[in-house]
């Protein structure tokens, strides 16, 4: 884990040093100063995603997986002897 460990320790920090800012806060410089923390604190969570990304399981996969049809499907009945044949009912007068 030491390939995430600089990027965990920075967003230790970060969280550590996040202030509840107040609306009636007037003070720009602090809320600059949140504001930045967080945007920090996002990418450093953003680049443990992406490090992190192939050790994930994909849920996606596995939701979009579908149960092979026993019967043949359009391909596969395309190339079998009864390609091309038409069955039609014998129309009676």
């Amino acid at each position: 884990m030491d390939f995430i460990g600089s990027s965990l320790w920075r967003l230790h920090d970060s969280v550590g040093r996040f202030v509840v800012p107040s609306a009636a806060s007037r003070d720009v410089r602090a809320l600059k100063a949140q504001i930045e923390l967080r945007r920090r604190a996002l990418r450093d969570i953003e680049v443990i995603r992406c490090r992190l990304r192939p050790f994930m399981r994909c849920e996606s996969k596995r939701l979009y997986r579908r149960v092979p049809c026993r019967r043949g499907n359009r391909s596969s009945l395309a190339n079998s002897f009864r390609a091309g044949r038409i069955v039609r009912p014998l129309l009676t007068p």
